[in-house]
């Protein structure tokens, strides 16, 4: 009897087991293989499927969320190590260079004309959260000779008139050709020369000029620099950290291998970390008072999103 069942289609097992009762089996052994049999006919009811459907659901979920999260906590972990190498890159360079900082910073302007004047604004690309973190500030002829003395005489302007007339800043033009897989410009060259991908041009920084300040003026943003009580005679003057500085120019002694990318923007916002720069005419110096990331973030608000206190981006 067992084996015509075993020779059976599973569906004609199914209907002849489920007819026989295990109790009318003599044999021991037969009861026992019978009601072997009866147990792997059964199955699961369409609710207890949905309900491991949903339960494998909300796991696969759970760990979506925490993957995710866990990514962008090492990216802020990344961004908190290339803060501290850049403090101290930056800190080499002058000690290695008559205390001197690097030239060639981005200045975080554009220009229809490619050059720095009392009108120079944020460009387009910056991130609105650094954005709004700055001023405009124009310069002295004390703040301008205190720069040049300690090594900062031009900055990277947007050229509006470069790549063909391509990098208008009108109509979010730069944006877009950013955004065009048909050219090397990317957010992260946009400062350098055309003949390197970028829509730049150097600009002698001179008494009158416009540069970005960071806003100690905004609520909570000087001591977010440790900045607190900052005279009148002190500027914290914002300058971008990108490929055409000093800091990255292997023929300068102490200078360094890598630029290092800020990760939390959008594809077409500069990507690049700032300093600030705390330019003293009370005591006639300029000193790194801070660095700051593209979204306008101290390293202490990075260091929240690594460990959790703060949320993520």
């Amino acid at each position: 009897m067992i084996k015509k069942l075993l020779a059976m289609t599973r569906s004609q097992r199914a209907q002849v087991v489920d007819a026989i009762d295990p109790t009318l089996v003599a044999q021991p052994w037969a009861r026992k293989r019978l009601r072997g049999l009866k147990r792997k006919q059964g199955g699961f009811t369409l609710l207890e499927l949905l309900v491991v459907v949903a339960i494998i659901s909300a796991i696969a979920g759970t760990a979506t969320i925490l993957l995710r999260d866990t990514d962008r906590q090492a990216a802020a972990a990344a961004h908190v190590a290339m803060m501290d190498e850049l403090v101290k890159g930056i800190s080499t360079y002058q000690v290695l260079n008559n205390g001197k900082f690097p030239n060639n910073w981005d200045s975080l302007t554009a220009e229809a004309a490619g050059a720095l004047d009392a009108t120079a604004a944020a460009s387009t690309l910056v991130n609105s959260g650094l954005s709004g973190s700055l001023t405009q500030v124009v310069l002295t002829a004390t703040q301008q000779t205190l720069l040049a003395d300690f090594g900062v005489s031009s900055v990277r302007v947007i050229s509006e008139a470069a790549q063909g007339g391509r990098c208008a800043a009108a109509d979010r033009a730069i944006q877009k050709l950013i955004e065009d897989k048909g050219n090397d410009v990317t957010a992260g060259t946009v400062y350098r020369s055309e003949d390197a991908n970028g829509c730049g041009m150097a600009a002698t920084i001179a008494s009158g000029n416009a540069l970005l300040a960071w806003d100690t003026g905004t609520a909570g943003n000087a001591e977010r620099v440790n900045a607190p009580g900052l005279p009148a005679t002190q500027t914290l003057v914002a300058l971008g950290i990108g490929p055409s500085l000093d800091l990255f120019n292997p023929e300068k002694r102490g200078a360094m291998t890598t630029v290092p990318v800020y990760r939390h923007v959008e594809a077409t916002e500069y990507n690049r970390f700032v300093a600030l720069l705390n330019v003293d005419t009370g005591k006639s110096e300029v000193r790194l008072q801070a660095i700051i990331d593209g979204a306008g973030d101290t390293k202490d608000e990075e260091l929240g999103e690594w460990d959790g206190t703060r949320p993520t981006i």
